[in-house]
């Protein structure tokens, strides 16, 4: 297979990832190229840390919701869990549309980085912190909360007077991004 590295890779795991994600042979390798430089402890294994030294996340204002999304379910991510969650942003081709790499793969990764607190919904307080992130101190708190109440509100979410908790659920959050070219904009070339 070309390289040290991705000769660590044997030909039953790239085929069986390949079927997984839709990723060619060439893009399994030169991803696993990638995630062994990442492991900067040869353990098999990335860790937060891993992802946040990479110059291109550190600019990106939602890195660390970009980062936690890795990391949903574990405080680590092998190979195989790093393709899987890198297939989300292949560019969809009909041919090979795969569980992860299609519209409702690519709405439940957006609504992961707005849950915040992982609880499969998203309150005013998962708005709060994810929109503070991107406009930093620039929008007063009276400002984010008409924003964040104007969000909840064209999702669909029940507002009444009462102090019930306020939340978007995803079928919510889903349907808001109905007109929304999702497949486009959550897409990027390997």
């Amino acid at each position: 297979m070309g390289s040290k590295t991705s000769s660590l890779l044997r030909p039953d795991e790239v085929q069986a990832l390949t079927e997984k994600t839709g990723f060619t042979t060439r893009e399994i390798i030169r991803l696993y190229n990638r995630f062994a430089c990442l492991d900067k402890s040869r353990s098999g294994f990335l860790r937060r840390e891993d992802l946040q030294n990479i110059p291109e996340f550190s600019v990106n204002p939602l890195c660390n919701r970009v980062i936690e999304a890795f990391f949903w379910e574990s405080d680590e991510v092998n190979f195989t869990q790093f393709a899987t969650l890198l297939s989300t942003f292949r560019p969809i081709r009909s041919r090979t549309v795969k569980e992860f790499n299609n519209r409702d793969g690519k709405i439940k990764f957006l609504f992961r980085l707005y849950d915040v607190d992982k609880d499969g919904k998203l309150s005013k307080e998962d708005f709060h912190e994810v929109l503070a992130g991107l406009v930093g101190t620039t929008v007063q708190d009276k400002e984010m909360e008409k924003v964040i109440m104007r969000a909840i509100c064209e999702a669909g979410a029940d507002i009444n007077d009462d102090d019930e908790e306020i939340f978007v659920t995803f079928e919510q959050f889903k349907k808001t991004l109905n007109h929304v070219d999702v497949e486009t904009r959550l897409s990027m070339p390997f």
